[in-house]
């Protein structure tokens, strides 16, 4: 039993991870008032981008970094359309994840037979060697792969730059209000530019994770609905970092256990009620095939809950999320004092 729960915390580590990284540059994003529906394909062009560049050059840490930049990049055309050319950014969003599919789908084929060392899993620094022997909690906290723990210590740095620090703060006031930002000095273009390539720069990782560090190897659609996922957890989380953590363990457990379901057995005794009608029923929602479908559920039962304007402003989505502003917006200078326009908690 120890064995299967420390299998399962180490596989919900390694699944959270791309979601937890998607949902962070998604939540930058949507604070700074874009909606950003092209994660899925920002996350498989990093993957594959990624990818290749550690098969040319033989290292994950490079792989990684072009990732990323290929995902700001795809980031750059989103921003450019919605931000400079007020397009819709659903529209623009769903274009991007069609793009990405695409342009991965053909380009894809040639590095599907290739493999790579990746990122091999390592020890937390100064607390890994105390703590990895604790059982169950131990080999999945303190000894995994340099992206998982990135991802993590990413968390109170997101939190950090958007609640602490004048450009978050700024961005922040940019998803409220960009008419009064614009006022205040704020650069509306250029703060909501950051924020949606700083959100493709982290789904371009997360995709970079998955084939450098989870799978190792490239396959096409490796993605699988992860990037819509991130985009709901971003909602589950109401747009804070710490909740996005919790929400990508939850995702990431149920994707674990869909997993590892096999090797449950879970049963009634002869003596209660019903019990083969109940077996039967366990059987089915415990079949790796059904199991598998938990995370995308849960995504369709987040995006209902706050399918009405009421329900997502008390969730606290930012009030400009997804609104074309048709102000000017063309000054540069800066806010001497922001406004603080969030709570951090």
């Amino acid at each position: 039993m120890v064995g299967f729960l420390a299998g399962v915390l180490d596989a919900t580590i390694r699944a959270a991870t791309p979601l937890l990284l998607a949902s962070l540059g998604e939540l930058i994003s949507e604070r700074g008032g874009v909606l950003n529906l092209g994660v899925e394909g920002m996350m498989l062009v990093g993957a594959l981008v990624g990818f290749a560049v550690t098969v040319v050059t033989g290292n994950p840490y490079l792989g990684f970094l072009a990732g990323a930049t290929a995902g700001a990049a795809m980031a750059a055309v989103h921003a450019f359309l919605t931000v400079t050319l007020k397009a819709d950014q659903v529209i623009s969003g769903v274009m991007l994840t069609l793009l990405g599919t695409g342009v991965t789908t053909y380009f894809g084929q040639a590095w599907v037979s290739k493999t790579i060392d990746g990122f091999d899993k390592v020890l937390l620094p100064v607390l890994g060697p105390l703590f990895v022997d604790v059982p169950v909690v131990g080999e999945a906290l303190f000894r995994n792969t340099p992206t998982d723990f990135l991802a993590f210590a990413l968390v109170p740095v997101v939190w950090y730059f958007l609640f602490r620090t004048n450009v978050g703060l700024e961005l922040i006031s940019v998803g409220e209000d960009p008419e009064t930002a614009d006022t205040m000095g704020v650069p509306v273009f250029r703060t909501r530019y950051l924020a949606v390539l700083l959100g493709g720069a982290f789904a371009g990782a997360a995709g970079a994770h998955l084939s450098l560090a989870f799978s190792k190897l490239w396959v096409t659609d490796m993605v699988a609905g992860r990037g819509w996922i991130a985009i709901a957890l971003v909602i589950f989380a109401q747009w804070r970092p710490a909740r996005a953590l919790v929400g990508a363990l939850l995702f990431g457990g149920l994707d674990a256990l869909a997993l590892r379901s096999q090797s449950l057995s879970i049963a009634v005794g002869p003596e209660f009620p019903l019990a083969e009608t109940v077996n039967a029923g366990l059987g089915v929602l415990t079949h790796p095939i059904i199991m598998s479908t938990y995370p995308y559920l849960v995504t369709i039962l987040v995006l209902v809950a706050v399918s009405t304007g009421e329900l997502r402003e008390r969730a606290g989505a930012p009030s400009a999320v997804s609104a074309s502003s048709k102000g000017p917006f063309g000054r540069s200078r800066r806010l001497a004092s922001p406004v603080r326009t969030a709570s951090p908690s």
